[in-house]
C-alpha cells in the first residue's frame, strides 16, 4: 500500500470514527431530561477540565497572559475551571435546543434592550450583530430565530465534514442560516445578501484573524482582528448592534442588545475601518472582563500578537 493510500485511509477512519463518537454523544444528550442539562453538562465539563490537558494548557496560558498581573493563581484557576464547566453546559443545551418548546426557551433566555433591535430592523438595511464566543453564544442565535427574527451567522466549520454537515442541519432546524467563512468571496457575497434582505447578520470577531485584517488593541496586545462588521456597515449603511449572552448563576441566560455603535468617519476608509474595529474590540474586551469565566480561552487568540508600543512580533508561547 502506498503512503498516499495510507494517509487517505487514516483520514477516512478519522472522519468516520469522529462522526460516530459525535452521533453517540448527541444521542445520549437527547436522553438527558431538559431540566438536568446544566447539571450533567457541568459534570461533563469538569471531566474535560481534568482530561483535555491540551485545551487546559492553552486556556491557562491565555489567562496568565491577560490576567497574570492582576489576578491571583487561585482566581485564574477558578476562571479556567468554570470555563470548562460552562462549555459542558453550553454543549448540552445547544444540541437539545431544537427540542425546546417556545415557552421553555422564552424562560431560559431573556432579552434586554430588544427595542434597539426593533428600531434597527425598521430601517430596512439589515442589522450587523457584533458578538463574541462569550456565554452560550449559539443559544443566542436560536433564541433570535425562534422569536421570528431572520438570522444569519458566519461560521467556521469543523474540519470533519460529516460533523460540519450535522451541525449545519442543527442550525437549519432552529431557523438559522449558516454562512461558511470559506471561500471568502462567497462568504462576503452571502453577507451582503443577508443584509439586503433585512436579516440579522451575526459576526464574532474575537478569534484569531489573518495578518491582512485590522491590527487593534485587545487586552493590551496588538492582534489581527476581523474588520467585516465595520466594512459591511460602511458599504451598506446597516447599523452595528453589539449583542452578548451571559449565563446567570441560576443557569438562565440573558441576551443584552446594546444601542447601535456610532462609527467614526475621518474620510480615510482604511483608517476608519481600523479605528471602528478597535472600538468594537474594546466593547468585546469589556464584556469578557465582566464575565471572564464565560469566554473561550481555549482559542489561540494571541498567537500573532505584537507589542502594543513597538509593533514587534512577541512570539508568545502557546502549548
Amino acid at each position: 500500500m502506498s503512503r498516499k493510500k495510507r494517509i487517505s485511509l487514516g483520514k477516512f477512519l478519522k472522519i468516520h470514527l469522529g462522526y460516530l463518537l459525535f452521533r453517540l454523544f448527541t444521542s445520549w444528550v437527547k436522553r438527558v431530561p431538559v431540566e438536568s442539562l446544566a447539571s450533567y453538562g457541568g459534570k461533563l465539563g469538569l471531566l474535560a477540565f481534568h482530561f483535555l490537558r491540551r485545551w487546559r494548557r492553552v486556556a491557562f496560558a491565555n489567562l496568565n497572559l491577560v490576567f497574570g498581573k492582576e489576578k491571583s493563581k487561585d482566581e485564574i484557576h477558578w476562571i479556567c475551571r468554570e470555563l470548562f464547566e460552562n462549555m459542558g453546559k453550553d454543549m448540552l443545551e445547544v444540541y437539545r435546543s431544537p427540542d425546546f418548546k417556545d415557552s421553555y426557551l422564552e424562560t431560559l433566555v431573556k432579552f434586554e434592550g430588544e427595542e434597539h433591535l426593533h428600531h434597527a430592523l425598521n430601517q430596512g438595511k439589515g442589522v450587523i450583530a457584533v458578538s463574541a464566543h462569550l456565554g452560550n453564544f449559539p443559544l443566542m442565535g436560536v433564541r433570535l430565530a425562534r422569536e421570528g427574527y431572520p438570522t444569519s451567522i458566519v461560521i467556521r466549520d469543523p474540519q470533519n465534514p460529516k460533523i460540519a454537515k450535522a451541525i449545519t442541519s442543527l442550525r437549519d432546524a432552529v431557523g438559522i442560516e449558516s454562512i461558511p467563512d470559506e471561500p471568502r468571496m462567497a462568504c462576503v457575497s452571502k453577507c451582503f445578501k443577508a443584509l439586503k434582505e433585512n436579516r440579522i447578520l451575526m459576526l464574532q470577531i474575537d478569534q484569531s484573524a489573518p495578518i491582512t485584517e485590522a491590527w487593534v488593541d485587545f487586552f493590551g496586545y496588538l492582534v489581527p482582528t476581523f474588520k467585516g462588521p465595520a466594512l459591511f456597515s460602511v458599504r451598506t449603511g446597516a447599523p452595528i448592534l453589539p449583542m452578548f449572552i451571559k449565563r446567570n448563576l441560576d443557569n438562565l441566560h440573558k441576551i443584552t442588545i446594546h444601542p447601535p455603535v456610532t462609527l467614526k468617519n475621518i474620510g480615510n476608509t482604511e483608517q476608519d475601518i481600523t479605528s471602528n474595529t478597535a472600538q468594537l474590540t474594546k466593547l468585546i474586551e469589556t464584556a469578557i472582563r465582566d464575565y471572564p469565566e464565560q469566554w473561550l480561552w481555549i482559542y489561540r487568540r494571541f498567537k500573532r500578537a505584537r507589542d502594543i508600543k513597538t509593533g514587534e512580533r512577541m512570539f508568545l508561547k502557546h502549548p
